[in-house]
């Protein structure tokens, strides 16, 4: 079967968030990097209203009548996104994934919704930060948990440009295999205009200088930097290489990218999950991680060994049946 980077665009997308926050937008921001004919599915999760006690004792008489609230709610946001999308995207569908029957966690429950839909790429809209924690998506968690490559969209400020344009892609490498497959994503994903910039973005002052030669570790990176140029050349891309400087007092390697990110006016940061010094667990690396919870900009993360979670999905064809116990499985309008 055939991977994202080998097709240069996603087909199937999922754009999930908690109370179908940014839902129209976060669809329009993924359409970027998805082929043409691709086919989105928008997922609101609905939380355990148990777990906002005691707020809700006040105002509804029982959990029973406070769920069917919320999922009535969700029923609604969703039907109005879809709508607010026709047109805009060529074939869009809906689902609503219900903690309450679950028994999970947001990002577990949203990593089986998308398992079972064979998704090649999940979008999640930033929450706001006083939003209930018991249904927040947490990127983190979701990378860890869905194993598929990630496009994170923070919450943009009002006044800030259109989160949908990623005329200037940053991609962090620091010679991991993942890191690699990250560019090799996107190389493939990226507009056809897009200005692309790879930096080298490894603080090896604590890595490997305890007992390697100053001019080993240089070596490297100029090693590295050499790798990816090789690759950009190859995609006959407008794109530069760069390294990154670190702070000695207290910058590491997510301060450098996020402090690029911020001096080049990057559109879109694209990463590996795991770097050289990520230890064999599914969690991402601290890096990955820091970037994602401060970047101003959407954050695409492309997971460890990002080819092998194909092998695992559902047939490609028609669609999977939506995960056993999501309330009301798919929402038709």
């Amino acid at each position: 079967m055939t991977t994202p980077t080998e097709r240069n665009t996603f087909h199937r997308v999922m754009i999930a968030s908690a109370g179908g926050t940014g839902l129209p937008s976060g669809t329009r921001a993924a359409q970027r990097f998805a082929a043409a004919d691709a086919r989105f599915r928008l997922v609101d999760i609905v939380c355990n209203p148990a777990a906002l006690y005691p707020t809700l004792m006040l105002s509804y008489p029982d959990w029973c009548e406070a769920h069917r609230a919320m999922l009535h709610g969700a029923q609604a946001t969703l039907r109005d996104a879809v709508l607010a999308l026709r047109g805009v995207v060529a074939a869009t569908d809906a689902e609503i994934v219900d903690l309450t029957a679950l028994h999970q966690g947001a990002a577990e429950a949203l990593a089986h919704a998308a398992a079972q839909w064979d998704a090649d790429l999940i979008a999640v809209a930033a929450h706001p930060r006083e939003h209930r924690r018991d249904s927040r998506i947490d990127p983190e968690e979701l990378v860890a948990s869905t194993g598929r490559p990630v496009l994170y969209l923070p919450a943009s400020p009002v006044g800030a440009s259109d989160a949908s344009a990623a005329s200037r892609v940053l991609v962090a490498i620091d010679g991991s295999d993942t890191a690699l497959d990250a560019l090799r994503t996107a190389l493939a994903v990226a507009p056809p205009d897009a200005h692309i910039k790879v930096v080298y973005a490894a603080d090896d002052r604590f890595a490997w200088c305890e007992w390697l030669p100053f001019e080993a570790v240089s070596q490297h990176r100029i090693d590295v930097l050499r790798r990816g140029a090789t690759m950009l050349e190859q995609s006959r891309r407008v794109a530069e290489t760069a390294l990154l400087e670190f702070d000695d007092d207290s910058g590491d390697a997510s301060t450098a990218i996020l402090g690029e990110a911020e001096r080049w006016h990057a559109d879109l940061i694209v990463m590996g999950s795991h770097g050289m010094r990520g230890a064999p667990h599914p969690l991402p690396g601290h890096v990955t991680s820091r970037t994602l919870r401060d970047a101003a900009c959407p954050v695409l993360v492309c997971p460890r060994g990002g080819s092998s979670w194909r092998g695992a999905a559902a047939p490609r064809g028609e669609f999977s049946e939506p995960y056993l116990g999501s309330a009301g499985g798919l929402f038709y309008l």
